[in-house]
């Protein structure tokens, strides 16, 4: 069936927002807002740099919108500022690479917070033990260790957690 240019069009756009949408339900898991995920996937796949002007347009949203998602889409090192000839306002691009945005943005953020945690349980079984040296009662002392023994397995957990996400990171690198 032959449609005419403005079936086709509307086609097309419907084509490209879902698309959008799709890849930006994805991204969001990275830790990024709903609209810097829509804004990351939109870019992506258009995979021409953008403008704030350029970016408002194709996503219905204010400049200022777009202001603030390009620059917590650089924060997450996800995009890119770019020149090009005879251009005055900034351009951005995203990181083509979708493995390497995956560490840039979920991997690092995970190990960040598996480390922060490591410190903190680290520090519980620390203050628990000194207790443990100073405490005569044999309830108290059975009670700790019990806390210890299940201090110690969060702790494990926490670094094999770590193991796995920084083999995740050495294989998006590598990608």
């Amino acid at each position: 069936m032959i449609k005419n240019n403005t079936q086709i069009a509307n086609a097309i756009e419907e084509i490209k927002n879902n698309a959008i949408l799709n890849l930006a339900k994805l991204i969001k898991l990275y830790g990024l807002t709903p609209s810097e995920a829509r804004l990351f996937s939109m870019m992506f796949l258009e995979n021409v740099p953008m403008t704030l002007d350029d970016m408002s347009k194709s996503l219905g949203m204010s400049k200022t919108s777009m202001s603030t998602g390009i620059h917590g889409l650089l924060d997450a090192q996800m995009v890119e500022e770019t020149w090009k000839k005879g251009i005055r306002k900034d351009l951005y691009k995203t990181e083509d690479n979708l493995y390497k945005s995956f560490a840039n943005t979920f991997i690092k953020g995970w190990l960040s917070e598996i480390e922060k945690n490591q410190k903190i349980f680290y520090k519980i079984l620390n203050d628990i033990n000194s207790i443990l040296l100073q405490c005569n009662d044999k309830n108290i002392k059975t009670s700790l260790s019990n806390y210890v023994q299940k201090i110690e397995y969060i702790i494990q957990f926490y670094n094999w957690l770590e193991q796995i996400f920084k083999e995740m990171a050495s294989k998006a690198e590598k990608q």
